[in-house]
């Protein structure tokens, strides 16, 4: 199978789990496909999903959005930091 299918299907079925299970089992999962991809962008529109469904009224409203960023940056920096030993 493609690696493109395979993405396309992961982010379907995580799709469902953001939409259907807990915020907490959601996160965890995320962050699991996070480390396992070499680049997982789509945890940026699940960051923007969880905004748009838990958010409470917050002085910043892109607070989901913004921790996904930043943790994109950071596994992203460790990966890096770990290839280059």
């Amino acid at each position: 199978m493609n690696i493109s299918y395979i993405r396309i299907l992961i982010f379907i079925l995580t799709f469902i789990l953001v939409v259907m299970l807990p915020w907490w089992i959601s996160i965890l999962v995320l962050a699991g496909l996070t480390i396992y991809f070499p680049l997982y962008l789509e945890v940026l529109f699940f960051g923007f999903l969880f905004d748009a469904l838990y958010s409470v009224k917050y002085n910043f409203p892109y607070t989901g959005l913004t921790i996904a960023l930043v943790f994109l940056v950071i596994v992203l920096f460790i990966k890096t930091r770990i290839k280059n030993f």
